[in-house]
């Protein structure tokens, strides 16, 4: 056959022709008018201006493994895209933006809500086409026609309902609390938009009173209430339940209760506590349990307020400088101690973050309202019921302690932002009334809440409101139970069957998602939660955009080295939940691996007969045929096994081995004899393109690539998922070629010692007394392969030679001439070998005297660690023959 394809893969060729391929045949489209069972991913949706980082990368790599499985399964298999709105970081990046480029200071004051929400989504759709282009560049095989936005109308509808719903059941009210306030963005944030700095900062020891108190922020102390002490301090007990007056040297004189909270730990600095509810999350929840008074006296603007006192007007910074040099003057500072503080820092304007007491809107998670398997019970209750029952399942399984400790420390969440893009409170006012609208309302004088909604709070529905049917949408007379049920694809593909995410946002984005699906729709919004982890350096170092050097840009990547090369790097060396390593050199020893591939296939296409079959070959006969389809048996079993336990990279591993070691490096090797039958053709191109089904998820460009030259039936991307064949059990024939495989191994591996090259051939011996047969049948195989002129086979038992170098295993000993061998590194790594077997031999004997293991292991696990013991026990006799023999020598 004519040689049909280049000599080596070129991915610029084909990612793009074949990713149309695939998107204009439809092979992405899920069918929901099927009865076929159904496999879900929704995509964890990318900010909406955001670029495709390792990370989004790693999400994509895992996530079209899974999807990709599932479709060649048989399964009706949804993989649903989409972006998030991502409110807070959108509008800051268009406001900073519109500063630069129209020269507009306050773009909101000047171009007013409407138009600013117009510049917004204007350059959104401009982002989310980028997005789409890199999701694509990643092969991933996303339904596109079911792309959904955070934004879009029958999900703002959807946001609309469980925020009124919760407002009717007394879940979503209106309050103070202590919030995290952005100075500079003036907006509340959400935990997981803080980033924590360690910066260089003073512990200020200041004498309070009676007592002295320890802070980093002594400007707080302005707005003091109270004095937290433990109960059993007897140093303090007198104390306890009176009001003492703080006059501070310039500022006002403050009144603090003194309490006793067994919180506290007296064994730390004085053991006093000043409380500052106003300005520390953990001190008002101090001030709640004794009842203190909160009194703010920094401002949403950072500016100490009229409450400071003399202090009005100031920054933070100037009035701690300030009043730190009032406090000493008087002599109230004790001491300082420096020391490294842990600032928190909003990740978006990269200013520091004020705890301030606002009126927001909250989700109260305590409140057991909540009817969940029969029972009235609050959020909080059900987000560890759902966990704990097992019908959402974590993989790792520790990180379910991580979730349980999150949750069962779980506070109200605050859910209203004060910025203009997002979801708009559905709350209207009029004079002294105030009403829920999935609507606007009709009638004059009504005004809207001017807050947005948390981002998470719309990304909580992902998995159900992207499935709602936009037409039905639109018919606001649909209760929202009518709604769900007019929807074909929630009806179909809801509940997903995994999330699969980073295991940093494990509560942020997951607990939230199970806390809203439970709530509104009574069903968990996913059966399995994957985790994977940080991307990291060669040398451990996490990649940041603030150190650029660190960073492997994915699409940089794909342009160098083929996407398929990056996938299999991304999934390659790690464990779920476990950070895995990235760097130049994995990306190109996986180049290597995806053209090894391809070389295979040349090679295949290039030898078989032009139309060979690739079905299941009928008729094999030839212990090497028999020996690989056995291996390809096993292959495929433990591929299904490691997939459905989330071990991707051990399936990428097996299915590297295989395809280098088994196929390439002997099958290859072996069927390369001058005449070829119809079986060594048919079994050939089964095995290929078995092998070829079975990469497909994790190399889906240069495997589909490879299946168009096979000429077979469709697409690779929807051809059946290889499964065992019954009738390829041959341990007899997988016996036999392991045992050749092995004569051949150690000739090589004596060649070796001897320095002798492959392009000289020599002579060998092979003795032994229980295969002598075995080796006399596959003596020309056993020729080929180790480059031998000749080879005598004896039927006797292994005798170890003076004049020869030589090698035992398996009751089988082989031997070559040796004339140029360093025989005292010979005997060190013989001496070596046997340390090692011994070792083995001794632990395994324990095992077997042992009471407790006999009594518990299978059957067949004993059964064949007795066999090892047996067989060991063989090699460190010829081991030590050997020694004997090269010490005499020697």
């Amino acid at each position: 056959m004519s040689e049909p394809i280049a000599k080596a893969y070129n991915p610029k060729e084909f990612e793009k022709r074949i990713y149309q391929k695939w998107e204009t045949s439809s092979a992405f489209e899920a069918n929901a008018d099927t009865s076929n069972n159904t496999f879900t991913i929704s995509i964890p949706p990318p900010n909406a201006t955001g670029q495709l980082h390792v990370g989004h990368a790693v999400m994509l790599a895992i996530e079209d493994i899974l999807i990709r499985w599932h479709r060649m399964l048989g399964e009706e298999s949804l993989w649903l895209p989409g972006t998030d709105h991502a409110a807070i970081a959108t509008e800051n990046v268009v406001i900073n933006k519109i500063q630069i480029e129209e020269e507009i200071e306050d773009p909101r004051k000047t171009l007013g809500r409407e138009e600013v929400l117009k510049r917004i989504a204007q350059y959104v759709a401009e982002s989310q086409g980028t997005i789409r282009g890199q999701i694509r560049a990643m092969g991933a095989s996303c339904d596109w026609s079911r792309e959904r936005f955070t934004m879009d109308p029958q999900l703002n509808r959807c946001v609309n309902h469980v925020f009124i719903r919760m407002f009717e059941d007394g879940l979503i009210y209106r309050g103070h609390r202590i919030v995290n306030w952005d100075p500079t963005l003036q907006t509340t944030i959400s935990d997981d938009e803080i980033e924590y700095k360690n910066t260089p900062a003073i512990f200020y020891y200041i004498k309070y009173g009676p007592f002295v108190v320890a802070t980093s922020r002594p400007e707080t102390k302005l707005g003091d209430t109270g004095i937290a002490v433990h109960p059993n301090d007897d140093r303090y007990r007198e104390y306890i339940g009176k009001i003492i007056e703080v006059e501070w040297p310039k500022g006002p004189t403050i009144k603090v209760k003194v309490v006793a909270d067994e919180k506290i730990d007296p064994e730390a600095g004085s053991g006093v506590v000043g409380v500052t509810p106003a300005h520390s999350h953990v001190d008002y929840q101090l001030s709640q349990e004794h009842d203190l008074e909160v009194l703010q006296v920094i401002g949403e603007d950072g500016c100490m307020l009229e409450s400071a006192g003399v202090y009005q007007g100031m920054t933070v910074k100037e009035c701690r400088k300030v009043f730190v040099q009032d406090l000493e003057e008087h002599g109230l500072i004790e001491k300082k101690e420096n020391y490294e503080q842990p600032l928190s820092i909003c990740y978006r304007s990269k200013q520091p973050v004020e705890p301030l007491p606002k009126e927001q809107w909250f989700i109260d998670v305590n409140k057991p309202v909540v009817e969940w398997k029969g029972e009235q019970q609050s959020l909080r209750e059900i987000l560890l019921d759902v966990i704990k029952s097992g019908q959402i399942k974590i993989v790792p399984e520790h990180f379910a302690n991580t979730y349980f400790h999150w949750i069962e420390n779980l506070q109200d969440w605050c859910v209203s932002r004060q910025i203009w893009w997002g979801h708009r409170i559905p709350v209207w006012y009029r004079d002294k009334e105030m009403q829920t609208f999935l609507q606007p309302p009709e009638g004059e004088g009504w005004v809207q809440d001017p807050d947005t909604l948390d981002t998470w709070f719309s990304s909580a529905l992902w998995t159900w409101s992207t499935l709602i049917d936009p037409e039905a949408a639109k018919d606001y007379s649909l209760s929202f139970e009518e709604l769900l049920k007019s929807s074909p694809d929630f009806q179909k593909f809801h509940p997903t069957q995994v999330m699969e995410t980073g295991y940093d946002i494990l509560f942020f984005w997951v607990a939230r998602m199970i806390l809203m699906t439970t709530y509104m729709i009574k069903d968990i919004p996913f059966e399995t939660v994957y985790l994977h982890g940080l991307v990291r350096t060669k040398d451990g170092k996490k990649m940041s955009k603030s150190d650029p050097s660190t960073c492997i840009d994915p699409l940089e990547s794909i342009d160098q080295y083929g996407a398929d090369a990056l996938r299999i790097a991304l999934i390659s060396g790690t464990a779920p939940g476990m950070d895995l390593r990235i760097y130049p050199e994995k990306l190109e020893s996986c180049r290597r691996f995806v053209n090894k591939i391809w070389n295979a296939g040349r090679y295949v296409l290039i030898t078989i007969p032009k139309g060979t079959s690739i079905e299941v070959p009928k008729h094999v006969e030839w212990d090497v045929s028999q020996w690989i389809l056995h291996q390809l048996n096993q292959l495929v079993i433990s591929v299904q096994k490691s997939l459905e336990s989330f071990r991707l990279s051990d399936t990428a591993e097996n299915l590297r081995t295989f395809l280098w070691g088994d196929f390439c490096d002997w099958y290859l090797e072996m069927s390369k004899k001058p005449e070829r039958t119809e079986e060594d053709n048919q079994v050939l191109a089964y095995t290929y393109a078995t092998v070829l089904k079975l990469l497909h998820p994790y190399m889906p460009f240069v495997t589909e690539a490879l299946w168009e030259e096979f000429q077979a039936e469709g697409m690779l991307i929807r051809s059946e998922w290889p499964q065992p064949v019954e009738e390829f059990q041959f341990p007899e024939s997988e016996r036999n070629i392991s045992l050749v495989k092995e004569a051949i191994t150690q000739i090589r591996a004596l060649r070796d010692k001897a320095n002798i090259g492959l392009n000289i051939k020599i002579s060998a011996c092979i003795d032994s007394d229980k295969h002598a047969s075995l080796y006399q049948k596959h003596q020309g195989l056993i020729k080929r392969l180790a480059r031998l002129e000749s080879i005598q086979i004896e039927n006797r038992k292994p005798e170890i030679s003076n004049e020869s170098l030589n090698s035992y295993f398996e009751d089988t000993l082989v031997q070559i001439e040796a004339a140029q061998v360093d025989w005292k590194e010979e005997l060190e790594k013989l001496n070596k070998k046997l340390k090692k077997e011994e070792k083995f031999l001794i632990t395994s004997v324990k095992k077997l005297q042992n009471e407790q293991f006999l009594s518990k292991a299978p059957e067949h696990v004993i059964l064949e660690l007795r066999g090892k013991v047996e067989a060991k026990e063989k090699l460190i006799t010829a081991l030590q023959s050997q020694i004997t023999e090269l010490e005499n020598r020697s």
